[in-house]
């Protein structure tokens, strides 16, 4: 019922629209609600990839990080929660064989292109990431296509010394914990050249900031992406910010859906500007029904 609710009300939106022009868009719409997300999850074996998507997701993820050394397979984990599915991949390679690096290029030049996301898991009471920098520059700096978005985790960080200063009842850290956190990712942020901005200190264990964690990558995933995400999220971590990026980028996907379409239809200028003028109330619209297709 509630599809078809939804449906409804983007049908009587689009009635205007020559016939042959609104089939084209109703599938178009219908590839974007249906849209199945994958996110890469990279990271050394022990820095809490499987605990973290456990934490996350609504479905259970039993051994996201169990793949063998030197494998050069991905692991791939579809996780399915009514009609909507997300893929994760965990991507293998940082600090596993260093003698296939070429191996693990041609691996990831096959694999970025289908990735919406890439969240690379640090574990934060590390001394150094050399093995990361070295991977990043001379896989990601140096493809030659478009990347998809990074997500650093900063996993662990309820281990920065002084360990034992963590507030578990508040799951906060101490100030002192709080100021070696900042300094971590600046570090980080500094070797890999990249924006501390995009490096997110969390805790699994110690339940912190996993809400903003959720934020940053609704935020920083691809539009079509960030609506199907939410159904597999844990209900904690649906949070109204992450709720309200997601419907706002919806509406403003089936905008570009629609101008894209009616700009490669066969229609006279001034039927195309007719037809365009009317898009901020189909957005509307999709904004409005975005609950009967994602909640």
């Amino acid at each position: 019922m509630k599809k078809l609710s939804g449906n409804a009300l983007i049908r009587r939106h689009l009635r205007r629209y020559p016939r042959s022009l609104r089939q084209t868009l109703l599938k178009e719409l219908n590839q974007l609600v249906t849209y199945q997300p994958v996110i890469g999850i990279m990271g050394k074996t022990g820095v809490g990839k499987s605990s973290l998507c456990n934490a996350l997701f609504r479905s259970q993820v039993c051994a996201v990080n169990a793949v063998e050394a030197c494998t050069r397979q991905p692991q791939q984990v579809k996780l399915r929660f009514g009609r909507h599915t997300l893929t994760l991949v965990d991507l293998p390679g940082v600090g596993e064989c260093q003698q296939r690096d070429e191996e693990y290029r041609e691996l990831y030049r096959e694999w970025i292109p289908k990735l919406d996301m890439v969240l690379w898991v640090l574990k934060a009471d590390d001394r150094a990431f050399s093995i990361e920098e070295q991977f990043y520059q001379t896989v990601f700096t140096e493809y030659n296509g478009e990347l998809p978005a990074i997500t650093w985790i900063l996993n662990q960080v309820d281990k920065i010394e002084p360990v034992e200063q963590w507030h578990w009842a508040s799951a906060q850290p101490s100030k002192q914990q709080q100021a070696h956190i900042t300094l971590k990712r600046h570090a980080i942020a500094k070797q890999m050249h990249i924006s501390v901005d995009i490096i997110i200190p969390i805790s699994v264990k110690g339940r912190y900031h996993l809400p903003q964690l959720v934020e940053a990558i609704i935020t920083r995933l691809p539009k079509q992406a960030r609506s199907p995400l939410i159904p597999h999220l844990q209900n904690a971590y649906q949070t109204t910010v992450a709720i309200n990026h997601a419907r706002s980028s919806f509406g403003d996907t089936v905008v570009d859906i629609i101008e894209r379409v009616i700009d490669f239809a066969p229609l006279p200028q001034i039927a195309r500007h007719v037809l365009k003028s009317t898009t901020h109330h189909i957005a509307k619209a999709a904004r409005s029904v975005w609950s009967f297709f994602f909640s």
